[in-house]
């Protein structure tokens, strides 16, 4: 059971009831509050918990929203993220950046084009960002079993025990430099399945930026909530 509440100082949040024992906050990317509580916890016990915590929560408000204002603004309905740029598309005469065959002039059908447009652009730049990134972690690297692709609502990419690698398709709308921190992230994870000094060394050898390249991509993290074409 959700319930939507705005407390004293006009902190609005969202409250999520189940069977659990204790009170938890979650600021997500885009910077919604929810606060996860026992079913039957009174109100009054879940406000004064979220009062108690409001200075903390506030300023997680703030950084989200100062990350989120470092991503370029979607301009339309027509407007999408592509590789860290915000792109059209549009019909032939339209002076758009990606011009959809004038065979699908329904907006539905234009759409689903410029999605399997991007899906076969990340196919492609995520080979080649992990073929690159491969030769990078030595003998581990020979445990590499494929690549696969496909939306995630939670994270940017796996690696399992059996070698495969995971990457979420919504990466093809970050900045290469985001894109390829993940790949060398879970291509790491081929040698050290865990994230332990070890990894964490391995990872900066292979690529010395990726501290910065994450950093960049917390900016970014809110378009995994973020449906096509929704300014």
């Amino acid at each position: 059971m959700t319930q939507n509440v705005t407390g004293k100082e006009g902190l609005s949040y969202t409250i999520v009831r189940s069977r659990r024992r204790t009170m938890s906050v979650e600021i997500q990317p885009h910077g919604n509050v929810v606060v996860r509580a026992p079913s039957r916890l009174p109100l009054y016990e879940i406000e004064r918990f979220v009062e108690l915590k409001s200075v903390w929560i506030m300023r997680r408000v703030r950084d989200a929203e100062a990350r989120k204002a470092l991503v370029p603004t979607l301009d339309g309905p027509r407007s999408f993220y592509h590789r860290g740029s915000v792109r059209t598309w549009g019909f032939t005469g339209d002076g758009a950046d990606l011009i959809v065959p004038s065979r699908l002039r329904t907006e539905n059908a234009a759409m689903r084009y410029v999605e399997r447009w991007q899906r076969s652009e990340a196919d492609q730049l995520f080979a080649e960002m992990v073929a690159d990134a491969l030769p990078k972690i030595g003998v581990p690297g020979l445990r590499y079993q494929g690549l696969r692709v496909r939306t995630m609502r939670r994270r940017w990419g796996s690696c399992s025990s059996t070698g495969h690698v995971t990457l979420n398709g919504h990466l093809i709308r970050v900045p290469d430099g985001c894109i390829r921190g993940v790949v060398v992230h879970e291509v790491c994870h081929l040698a050290h399945l865990h994230h332990g000094p070890a990894f964490h060394q391995l990872v900066a050898d292979v690529y010395p930026e990726h501290a910065l390249a994450d950093a960049i991509l917390d900016a970014w993290t809110h378009v995994l909530y973020q449906e096509p074409f929704t300014p």
